[in-house]
This record gives C-alpha cells, sequence and structure tokens, in this order.
C-alpha cells in the first residue's frame, strides 16, 4: 500500500512540477482544475509588462475562471498551483509530444480520474511544510500523515470539468454557490427556453344590447301600401313607407289597420340611427285616426279627409360583444396584455439575461381582428444557480380599453399587466433539472370602459391580482436533445368591478350603478417541447455558436365555469364557458457568442372554434445572457 501511495504522489508531484516549471499556458484553462493547497501564497494583482494591472475577475484583461493567453498578462494565479518542488524530479515538457496522435492541448491538461495514467486526486498527500524526501521512511511518514489530514483534493470540483462553451450539463452545479457558470451564455444550448403561444387576452367579454326607439304620428295616403309624413316635418313627404300589411281588416275593405315599414332613409324627417354601429330592428305605423292616442282604431281610413292618423313606431339596436359576429367587440381589460402565460420564453434554468418578445396574432377570435404583442422582460439571479427574479410587461397594438360607440372601433397601444415572477432551481443532477415558483400579475392594464352620447354606459376595473404557481422539469439525454415539460395555473386571486348604466337607451337620463364583480376563470397551461442541436461551430471566435430546432404543444383548459354578471339587456361572462385550447409551435434558436440568442418561430391552432384564438402567430424572441 505504502508503495501505491508512494506512486500516486510521485505521478501528481511530476505533473505539479511541470505545470509550475511551464513559461505559459494555453488559453481555455478551466479554473475548476488549480486549487490552492498547504503554505502556497493567496492570489495577489500582477501587472503587465505595460503597466495596467491584471485584476482577477477584469474580464477584459484577466478573468480569473479563464486565462485568455494574453502574452502580456501573467496566468491568473488561481490557476496555478504552486506546491514546493520535489527534489530530483526533472521538469516534463508543456506540451504533449509531437509524435501523439489525436492527443490536444486540453486533452494533455487535463486531469482526467478515469484515466489509469491521470493522477488520483483523492490519494495525494497534503503537502508538507518541508520539503518532501525520497526515501522509502518519509514515505511512509506521507501515508501515516494522509490516513490522519484532510485531502486538499478531496472537495475540488471536478478535474475534468468542460471548458467555458461546453454545452454539457457539467457546466452547471448548484453545489458551489461561487460557480456562476448556469448564468452565461454558455448554458443555454444545455437549457433552451419554450418558446409559447398564448394570445394572452382575457377570455370574457361584454354582451350588451343597446336599444334606440322612435315613435311619432303621421298622416297616411291612401293605397295598398300607404306612404306617411310626419306631423310637424320639415315638408318632406314622404318620411316612412309601408312595406306590408298585416291585422284585420276594417269594415271588409282590402285595407287594413297596421303595416310594417321599412327603415327611414334620407332625406327624410324620421329619426335615423345614432351611430354606425346600431342596426334597424324593424317597426310599424298603426292606424289610430287622431294624434291624440297610440291605440289602433276600427274606423274605416280610406277617407283621407278627415286628417286620419297613423302611429309610427321603430327601434334601432347596437349589441356589442357576445358572440363572433358581434358588430362591436366589447372584451374584458386588458386586451392580449392581461394574463401572462409565464412558460413564454422560459427555461427551468436561473440566468442573468434581458429579452424581448413579439408576436403578430392574426385574425384574433371575438372580432379583435390582427394585434401586435411585445413583451419585455428580465431576470436577475439572487442565488448562483438556485434563485433567480423576473420581471415582465406586455404592450400590444390592439383594441383599444377606451371604446366611444358614437364613432368607429377605436385601436390603440395598450400596456397590460405587470408580472413578478421568482425562480428556484429544486433538483439538479447532471442529466436533469427541476425547479418552480410563483409569478404575481399586478393590475396595471386599463379599465376598460365603452361611452354613448358622452356619458359612461359600462365599465369594467381592472383590480383583480393574478397567482400563477408553476413548475417546469427539463431533462437532457445527451449533447444533443433537450426535452422540457411545463405546468402553470392561472388564478384570480378577486374579482373586477363592474358598472352599468341603468338606462342603455338614454345614457344621459341614467346613471352607472355597480351591477357585481366578476372573477376570471382558472386556467391551467401545459407545454411540452423536444429540442435538438443542429449546429455546433467549435471555433470561439465564431459569432454563430449554434442552432438548435423546437418544437412545441401546447394546451391551455379553464378549470372552472365562467363566472357572470348580468344587469338590464346587459350580460359580462366568457365568450364560452369552458376553453381547450391547443397549439403547436415551431421554432429555431440561433446562439451567437456575444451573448445574443435570436428565436424565429410559428404557432397555428390545431382546434377550431372558439378553441381557435387565432389564425396563426409569428413569433420573434430575442433573449441577451450575459
Amino acid at each position: 500500500m505504502r508503495g501505491k501511495k508512494g506512486m500516486r504522489l510521485s505521478r501528481r508531484a511530476v505533473l505539479v512540477a511541470a505545470m509550475v516549471a511551464a513559461p505559459s499556458f494555453p488559453s481555455g484553462v478551466v479554473a475548476g482544475d488549480a486549487h490552492w493547497v498547504g503554505d502556497c501564497p493567496p492570489p495577489v494583482v500582477v501587472s503587465s509588462p505595460d503597466g495596467v494591472p491584471c485584476v482577477p475577475g477584469d474580464s477584459t484583461r484577466l478573468n480569473p475562471h479563464v486565462w485568455n493567453g494574453d502574452p502580456n498578462c501573467p496566468p491568473p494565479p488561481s490557476l496555478v498551483p504552486s506546491p514546493r518542488p520535489i527534489e530530483g524530479v526533472a521538469p516534463i515538457p508543456l506540451m504533449p509530444p509531437e509524435s501523439t496522435p489525436g492527443q490536444t492541448t486540453d486533452d494533455y491538461f487535463r486531469l482526467d480520474t478515469d484515466s489509469p495514467s491521470s493522477p488520483d486526486a483523492s490519494s495525494v498527500p497534503p503537502q508538507e511544510s518541508q520539503p518532501p524526501s525520497s526515501s522509502p521512511e518519509s514515505f511512509s511518514q506521507q501515508d501515516d500523515a494522509a490516513q490522519q489530514t484532510p485531502d486538499p483534493f478531496a472537495n475540488a470540483a471536478p478535474v475534468d470539468a468542460p471548458a467555458a462553451n461546453n454545452t454539457d450539463f457539467n457546466n452547471i452545479s448548484a453545489s458551489d454557490l461561487s460557480s456562476s457558470f448556469a448564468s452565461t451564455q454558455s448554458s443555454f444550448s444545455s437549457a433552451p427556453t419554450i418558446i409559447g403561444d398564448f394570445q394572452g387576452g382575457g377570455l370574457a367579454q361584454i354582451n350588451a344590447t343597446i336599444t334606440q326607439a322612435y315613435s311619432f304620428h303621421a298622416t297616411g295616403t291612401r293605397g295598398a301600401l300607404p306612404t306617411f309624413d310626419r306631423l310637424g316635418g320639415g315638408g318632406f313627404n314622404p318620411d316612412v313607407l309601408a312595406a306590408s300589411g298585416t291585422g284585420q281588416s276594417i269594415g271588409g275593405s282590402a285595407f287594413t289597420n297596421q303595416f310594417s315599414i321599412v327603415e327611414p332613409i334620407p332625406p327624410t324627417d324620421a329619426d335615423l340611427a345614432p351611430s354606425s354601429g346600431f342596426l334597424f330592428q324593424g317597426g310599424t305605423a298603426t292606424y289610430t285616426e287622431t294624434n291624440a292616442t297610440q291605440t289602433a282604431s276600427t274606423a274605416d281610413y280610406t277617407d283621407l279627409g278627415n286628417g286620419d292618423q297613423w302611429f309610427i313606431e321603430y327601434e334601432y339596436q347596437q349589441v356589442i360583444g357576445g358572440s363572433e359576429g358581434a358588430v362591436r367587440p366589447a372584451p374584458s381589460p386588458g386586451v392580449s396584455v392581461r394574463r401572462v402565460k409565464i412558460s413564454e420564453n422560459f427555461s427551468p434554468e436561473v440566468r442573468d439575461r434581458g429579452f424581448v418578445n413579439y408576436s403578430f396574432f392574426n385574425d384574433t377570435y371575438g372580432g379583435l381582428g390582427d394585434i401586435s404583442r411585445f413583451v419585455v422582460g428580465l431576470e436577475k439571479v439572487l442565488v448562483d444557480d438556485l434563485v433567480s427574479i423576473e420581471l415582465r410587461l406586455p404592450i400590444a397594438a390592439t383594441y383599444a380599453s377606451y371604446q366611444n360607440l358614437d364613432q368607429p372601433e377605436d385601436r390603440d397601444m395598450e400596456i397590460g399587466n405587470f408580472t413578478l415572477i421568482s425562480k428556484f432551481a429544486l433538483l439538479r443532477t447532471e442529466r436533469l433539472l427541476w425547479s418552480g415558483g410563483l409569478g404575481i400579475g399586478t393590475p396595471t392594464a386599463d379599465d376598460t370602459r365603452f361611452t354613448m352620447r358622452g356619458h359612461d354606459i359600462i365599465q369594467i376595473h381592472n383590480e383583480s391580482v393574478q397567482i400563477q404557481p408553476f413548475t417546469g422539469l427539463l431533462c437532457r439525454p445527451n449533447s444533443d436533445w433537450a426535452f422540457q415539460a411545463y405546468m402553470q395555473l392561472d388564478v384570480a386571486a378577486g374579482g373586477d368591478p363592474v358598472y352599468v348604466n341603468t338606462n342603455l337607451s338614454n345614457p344621459n337620463a341614467g346613471n352607472l350603478n355597480y351591477a357585481g364583480d366578476f372573477r376570471d376563470s382558472t386556467l391551467m397551461h401545459l407545454d411540452f417541447a423536444a429540442s435538438r442541436g443542429v449546429y455546433r461551430n467549435r471555433d470561439q471566435q465564431a459569432r454563430l455558436n449554434s442552432i438548435l430546432a423546437n418544437a412545441e404543444l401546447h394546451y391551455t383548459s379553464t378549470l372552472e365555469g365562467s363566472d357572470t354578471v348580468s344587469a338590464p339587456n346587459f350580460t359580462y361572462t366568457n365568450l364560452k364557458d369552458q376553453f381547450d385550447i391547443v397549439n403547436a409551435t415551431f421554432g429555431s434558436h440561433f446562439v451567437f457568442n456575444n451573448g445574443l440568442i435570436v428565436t424565429p418561430a410559428m404557432s397555428v391552432p390545431l382546434r377550431d372554434g372558439l378553441d381557435e384564438q387565432f389564425d396563426y402567430e409569428a413569433i420573434v424572441q430575442v433573449n441577451y445572457i450575459r
């Protein structure tokens, strides 16, 4: 046993002596391969020949993790273990023999514990304060000391740690809180983001019927289809035309006492639609004989010389929201920017990054048309490899939250609900990463407001906080493939107050009354993604590092029936009681060497009807990972 331990020490001593004697180091040496032991001096600030200090941690001059090979800067002390030289052992060459085929510089410096020719880190004894002796007695003493003294290499980082541009999970270790490899750009290929699919707007819509009724007396002409001239009108004649006769016959004649009428058209003294959103609902002309009553008369109206009178009544209606064919959409607050789906541009990994998502939704359901949405976000690591905090703010060019029903539909830039997301790495192995956390959606989106004739008729206040617990799992079976699964709940912590005018037809004669609180349905999101590396560039100077192909399947469902708030001629509820949305997303991640990742993608619905939120979604996501 003593001879074996002595042999281990000799191999370690030979390698250490070679490293100390070496005049320079190649770039790419990993900090995890070197450790300070014994009475070695601590790292110090060194200076280059040009006088500029090479401060450890200064990436432009000297990085304590990786030496860049700058001849003006000596390698950092953290990379140079400096035990006392072993007497009687000559230095060995730094570079491998040229005759060794297939062996690279990195291979030569890698301390591979699996190789029979590599020193066993666990068997290397601690450095003594006195120069070691090569006699058998001294080896025996060192063996006895090694059994009592903790091994300085026992808790060292793996000696075969990969280079910083490696896409393996080996460069991500939660056990070493001083390591920040998980926050670097090199980790993206190991833990790519899910792209996403969600339209993001509230599923609730107003369903209101606004009725505008008109009535007046008029004189009628004789005939099978009489015409009518409004009393007190400006002289236009006729003002209203009959469409067909209904009701009983009078005196056995061929004429009747009531006719349906057609919509008045200019020029006319009759009242017209209050705005372009109102549709004619029909009306009648009833023979009353005089203008003192609205009740039909049984007298024969053929004698017009007696000033026979008719009562004209008809109405216009405007239906807002409530169906795909609605005259006017009326969605809940924050159209397309109210409910945030965390899995969009999401990874279970914790990172320092900034990002921007862009989505173009073609022909969004509920009559909302095309929508362009941006999400700006920032993620910051609080505890390396373990905890991060993320901020998201959606902004969309969409249907405006404020609508004047006397004017055409208005579209505007809308700010959505600001969301705060905390993420925790719960389990981390070389092939598996499990994270979870909580998102809080704050009600920063505008309230929904509808006005008519200068008066508010409907208001829905955005006051509910969204609670969004989530969990994500990443599995990497090999260096080419990565699989992810994700689940999120979206729960409204409260309701949004709804106010409705007591007189929708004549809002200036009514006032806003509280109709109740509307609580959004709880949503569940399930997402599955597969990523495969299709291109890798080993040249560290190349701009494009790698390309990953991504395929995803997304499912969103309501976990409860929709809430409803009602008032006369007004309801506010979901477009559909239960939603089951299934979308597929396909895209690619282009990973650049400067920390930039660009992701173009396309999402398509796999269901129809109201489960089809849009015809298609075009996506571009940009991440910058520090």
